[in-house]
């Protein structure tokens, strides 16, 4: 999942006033694109789990087979999980309400529209945990 913040921190890395010296700007603009645009960095499958006793949830992505995603998902969370969702190149997300309520939205272009829509599926009071895109 990349944040805001790192399209931040390859905006200061870019102009150097990050403490460090600026970086040459072919390799700086590859390194920010790279991590930036999941679909070309990160191509593959992904998916999410989750275990309802402990509310606990985590995502794989960039797996080059979709049994590796989901292994990768359910090792990650660890006992008493359940698969929510997995994807293909695309983004998937997960809401829950904190009472045992759960959202899950698939096949969405941007994780902006998936978290949206997985809070959306969940309901009132509900807010997104984890997202994944390829």
């Amino acid at each position: 999942m990349i944040a805001p913040a790192v399209a931040a921190a390859c905006a200061r890395r870019l102009r150097g006033d990050d403490g460090g010296n600026a970086m040459r700007p072919i390799s700086a603009v590859v390194l920010c694109a790279a991590l930036l645009l999941p679909g070309a960095a990160n191509a593959g499958w992904g998916a999410i789990a989750y275990n309802p006793a402990t509310g606990a949830s985590t995502e794989a992505h960039g797996q080059a087979h979709l049994a590796t995603a989901l292994n990768a998902a359910l090792n990650a969370c660890g006992s008493g999980c359940l698969l929510v969702t997995w994807e293909h190149n695309t983004c998937v997300a997960f809401a829950t309400d904190g009472r045992g309520g759960w959202g899950d939205a698939f096949n969405y272009p941007t994780y902006q529209q998936a978290t949206a829509a997985a809070v959306s599926t969940c309901g009132a009071g509900c807010t997104w945990r984890v997202w994944a895109c390829d």
